[in-house]
């Protein structure tokens, strides 16, 4: 199958922006409308001869359509990723099929000030336009397997996008939509219900320019994953997902001088901190189509399992088990991130200090529970073989919990692999290919193991 060009790509984006602009001045029959909403809905046809859906948005401010990345547009590209940008739309998927007709009422939608991504599905819906869709779809079976995993990558980003929309919401004074986290989570969630160890890599990213986004995608990744090994049904891990994503939404409301402060925090400072729960809660409560059980979840998620933690004066409260998921994901994701007042803990580390306060903060038998997901050693361990070479953990294996899958990266000569070797360590006919013989801190190897999860 042919990748879309860039020339292509960058033609479509070009003709998108020319149509936004020109339907706010002309009616569709206008030579100036039809023309290139025409030509833009014949690119895409031709496009669909190669992808069954073709996917476009903006990632860290840059526009995409498929695999290309617009890093140095030209200015109608840019103007399109900062209208795109600017009504929070960061992703959404085109289905086969879509015409210039639907294409003129999306131009026009994005077209009209103050309309946020929200409320233009919301009316294509209502105009029954069906090709045109907010987010990324889920890919069929088999797909991300049998691309490298793409789809649990487009999934991350698109939930990294949903967790920012929304705070920005939040700090322009809105109630934010819960359609962005909710598109999202039905992606994360399809993912994890097939392999609940699909997403956990992902989660070893570590944005430390955008803690907050990154963090909470991370413990939404944790969390379900957590509640998936548990075997827990579907709504119960949507709601999981969903608590995880939003759990530290509160902080938007805390001070940036305190929120970012490099030091430890002052008295006066951290009790400041501490709302972040009760003020996270406030504002999921107020948000559309959120399970009740999610707002008692973000309210919950530092209130530790032996009722000392805070607000204080929720204590005694009955809380439901998904607050309990929460702190352990929470706690693994804090413990393995370096902060300007700790140093990150390897996977194995972070599990040792997470079972020494197992009962008190955290529920003992939940701790238990994440232990045997992630296995004797767990994604994200570096380790060395017997045959010398260096591997990362990319996939526990729970029930033979040291036959992990992993990458080599290193050879047994001390070479760094240009494309890293993916296999397992389980054996097959008997023989397997390597055993792991001892742990490697990344720091003394000067390896970003996150980056490994993104090839």
């Amino acid at each position: 199958m042919n990748e879309i060009t860039h020339q292509d790509a960058q033609r479509a984006a070009m003709l998108l922006m020319a149509s936004i602009k020109s339907v706010a001045f002309y009616p569709q029959a206008h030579p100036a409308v039809r023309q290139p909403l025409e030509e833009l809905a014949g690119i895409f046809s031709e496009m669909f001869r190669e992808k069954a859906e073709i996917h476009l948005g903006v990632v860290e401010g840059v526009f995409f359509l498929e695999s290309n990345l617009f890093v140095a547009p030209n200015s109608s590209v840019a103007e399109l990723a900062e209208r795109m940008i600017g009504k929070s739309l960061f992703a959404m998927t085109l289905l086969e099929g879509v015409t210039s007709d639907d294409l003129f009422l999306f131009a026009s939608l994005l077209a009209r000030k103050n309309f946020p991504a929200e409320l233009v599905f919301e009316e294509l819906s209502k105009k029954g336009v069906t090709k045109i869709k907010f987010g990324i779809d889920e890919v069929g079976d088999g797909s991300a397997a049998g691309e490298g995993g793409d789809a649990s990558v487009r999934t991350y980003h698109d939930a990294l996008n949903a967790v920012r929309g929304t705070m920005k919401d939040i700090e322009s004074g809105r109630i934010p939509s819960s359609a962005r986290i909710n598109e999202v989570v039905d992606s994360m969630v399809s993912l994890t219900i097939k392999d609940h160890t699909t997403m956990l890599g992902l989660a070893m990213i570590k944005d430390y320019d955008n803690y907050t986004f990154n963090h909470s995608v991370n413990v939404g990744i944790l969390a379900v994953a957590l509640a998936a090994y548990m075997g827990m049904d579907r709504e119960v891990l949507r709601d999981t997902n969903t608590a995880g994503l939003l759990h530290d939404i509160g902080k938007i409301k805390i001070e940036k001088a305190i929120l970012n402060k490099p030091g430890k925090l002052s008295g006066d400072e951290y009790e400041e901190m501490k709302k972040h729960a009760e003020k996270g809660a406030e504002i999921v409560k107020e948000m559309e189509n959120i399970h009740p059980r999610v707002t008692d979840a973000v309210l919950g998620h530092h209130i530790r399992y032996n009722r000392t933690g805070y607000p204080e004066w929720a204590r005694q409260r009955d809380f439901d088990q998904l607050a309990d998921i929460l702190a352990v994901a929470d706690c693994y994701d804090a413990i393995t991130t370096l902060r300007t007042y700790n140093s990150p803990a390897q996977p194995k580390a972070a599990l040792d200090v997470m079972r020494r306060i197992a009962s008190t903060s955290l529920s003992g038998a939940l701790v238990q529970k994440f232990e045997e997901m992630m296995g004797r050693y767990p994604v994200g361990t570096l380790v060395r073989l017997d045959t010398n070479e260096i591997a990362l953990v990319v996939k526990p294996h729970p029930q033979e919990s040291a036959e992990a899958a992993v990458k080599i990266i290193i050879d047994s000569q001390g070479n760094a692999l240009e494309k890293p070797r993916l296999l397992s360590l389980a054996p097959k006919d008997g023989d397997r290919y390597a055993s792991i013989v001892t742990l490697v801190d990344p720091l003394l190897k000067n390896i970003d193991v996150s980056r490994y999860f993104l090839m």
